[in-house]
């Protein structure tokens, strides 16, 4: 499996929406939080607010890089951090989950954190993302109780959902 990665361009939106997409629905779907299939379906992730939210991760320059991987002409996986002086920011950490468990989320992890340079970096995360935290955990993170927790709801999903998430951190080095 020949993987190339490269830094992100405006023009890669539409497959950068697919990726996130579908990526979004597999895994932060939870039917017994009221997080449906629909709250990331393809209509919301074409709607003005998170098409400007996933433009805006595509922006390459100083402070923010984002890299693909692609096989071949697919996009597989990205990884988006920004340098926020202190520390820096983990915007979004994406691999396809039939890609998953080959490497990839490594090579994209090794560019981060050369973009890093041995800040401390940060993200939040869906609560009930168990499988996802304990992945970042074997990586190194940590829970940031610092931080606390915050109720995320997209302007698209139904009135009254909030959905619970915690930041994660990790030490420079």
């Amino acid at each position: 499996m020949k993987i190339s990665i490269r830094l992100a361009k405006k023009s890669d939106l539409k497959k950068y929406t697919d990726l996130l997409q579908k990526t979004y629905q597999i895994s932060y779907t939870n039917e017994k939080i009221g997080l449906t299939k629909d709250c990331f379906s393809k209509k919301v992730f074409a709607s003005s607010d998170t098409q400007k939210y996933l433009k805006s991760n595509l922006t390459v320059g100083s402070k923010q890089k984002t890299w693909l991987a692609f096989l071949g002409t697919k996009l597989v996986g990205s990884i988006t951090i920004t340098d926020k002086g202190e520390e820096c920011e983990l915007r979004g950490f994406y691999v396809a989950r039939e890609y998953q468990g080959r490497g990839i989320g490594k090579k994209l992890w090794i560019y981060s954190q050369g973009f890093a340079k041995g800040k401390n970096i940060v993200f939040d995360i869906y609560a009930h993302n168990r499988k996802t935290i304990n992945m970042y955990k074997k990586w190194g993170f940590v829970i940031d109780k610092k931080k606390g927790i915050f109720y995320r709801h997209w302007p698209e999903w139904p009135e009254g959902l909030k959905v619970k998430c915690l930041y994660m951190r990790h030490k420079g080095s």
